[in-house]
């Protein structure tokens, strides 16, 4: 489920209400369009409820990190996944709730911003170990003592803040939403000696929209991570606060209503295991190929789609890709029309290699077990658009046949 965010506009301060994924913003009020920077420190506070004699400075702020995202994992002999959308409790303390439950989406949150008050604490268990609860949740790994996990990757995550607040009378701990006790502050008390005030690098940071090469507007969708300059026919992406271009293509079309759909071409190094050819690719996956002369000096590129779908789809897109490779044609830089935006970048592309090379392994027994010797080494992304067929319920590339259903790539837009 989704998070909704109700903030100020960054150039004329008007009320905004914003999803959790929204990255360009246009204000309707004074119609400047703004592009939220990425950041992994997003934090935002639930609303409150406080009596006429609390007052919003004795306010005590606690941590819960949300994620959100799909989790893919090697185990045995299958290669498994799940959504996982879920909360947990930033300190160690066994009296306030380990989960925030339906209440992020169930309300409107807002940012933290410099004149916030109140009390914050600060977060004592580590992020890594949020990861392995939100695994934990879902009970994926039930069978963990049976069987093996040779591989597990996050993908797509959405990893945020969120402070539940509380206050304290009478030497009791209450809830600042529902006004009920929790605990006792005896209890609590080292959690508050351990809390700062806002701060200022805690407000959500923005950049203007305007193409670093020519100065035009850079256009997107309200989610898009890459943004496109009409004027100049570039591509960009935001990286530390500024906008950088990417490197792009499009595979053309003989048809004029094909949709075009953005992949990351990954290509890249591996120690452990030599991964460098195409034909490298077909002898350890074992596929059921003729591996032909000029297969040993085609580089080998992962195709990883560049927008949120649903794990199950994703694997088996990105799989037909790359096992289909040598059928795709050499793209060019040329208008992308009727195209479909990016929506997740190219460091979450990298996250799904391994996934996608189990997909597609056939000889699991044997090869499984030598995920764990691969490293990954430098890699480069190029976002290419590849032309697809609408049918009434799937969409087929032109040129590999692979499928994705339509539903699947509604249901993305919502993860």
């Amino acid at each position: 489920m989704d998070v909704t965010i109700e903030q100020s506009c960054p150039s004329c301060g008007a009320s905004i209400v914003l999803s959790e994924d929204d990255r360009l913003i246009r204000c309707t009020y004074c119609d400047v369009h703004n592009y939220k920077i990425s950041s992994a420190g997003n934090r935002y506070i639930l609303p409150t409820k406080l009596p006429n004699h609390i007052k919003d400075d004795q306010l005590i702020f606690a941590p819960y990190l949300r994620f959100k995202g799909s989790i893919f994992y090697v185990q045995d002999k299958e290669v498994k996944h799940k959504i996982v959308d879920t909360t947990r409790l930033g300190l160690d303390d066994k009296q306030l709730p380990v989960s925030l439950g339906l209440r992020p989406q169930a309300m409107k949150i807002t940012p933290i911003v410099s004149a916030t008050r109140g009390a914050f604490i600060h977060q004592s268990i580590p992020t890594k170990a949020v990861f392995a609860h939100a695994a934990l949740t879902v009970d994926l790994f039930k069978e963990r003592n049976k069987k093996t996990i040779y591989h597990r990757a996050f993908v797509g995550e959405t990893i945020s803040r969120i402070y539940q607040s509380y206050y304290v009378e009478d030497d009791n701990l209450f809830d600042a939403l529902t006004n009920r006790i929790v605990g006792h502050r005896s209890t609590f008390e080292r959690h508050i000696d351990k809390s700062c005030s806002s701060k200022a690098s805690w407000e959500p940071q923005f950049i203007t929209t305007i193409c670093p090469a020519c100065g035009g507007l850079l256009l997107g969708e309200r989610d898009s991570m890459v943004l496109q300059c009409s004027n100049c026919e570039s591509m960009w992406h935001e990286h530390k606060r500024q906008f950088i271009p990417v490197d792009w293509q499009v595979v053309a079309s003989e048809s004029r209503d094909a949709r075009y759909l953005p992949f990351w071409q990954v290509i890249f190094t591996t120690t452990g295991h030599d991964l460098k050819s195409f034909a490298d690719f077909l002898r350890f996956t074992n596929q059921p190929l003729v591996i032909l002369q000029k297969y040993e000096t085609q580089a080998l590129v992962f195709w990883i789609p560049a927008f949120k779908i649903n794990p199950k789809a994703f694997l088996q897109i990105s799989s037909q890709l790359t096992v289909a490779q040598p059928r795709i044609p050499k793209g060019e830089k040329r208008r992308v029309k009727n195209g479909y935006p990016v929506t997740l970048d190219s460091k979450e592309a990298n996250q799904a290699i391994k996934s996608v090379l189990a997909k597609t392994t056939l000889s699991r027994e044997k090869k499984f077990s030598m995920l764990a010797k691969i490293r990954l080494g430098e890699s480069r992304c190029v976002l290419s658009y590849l032309p697809f067929a609408a049918q009434p319920h799937d969409l087929i590339q032109e040129h590999t046949y692979a499928t994705i259903q339509t539903a699947a790539m509604r249901y993305g837009r919502a993860l």
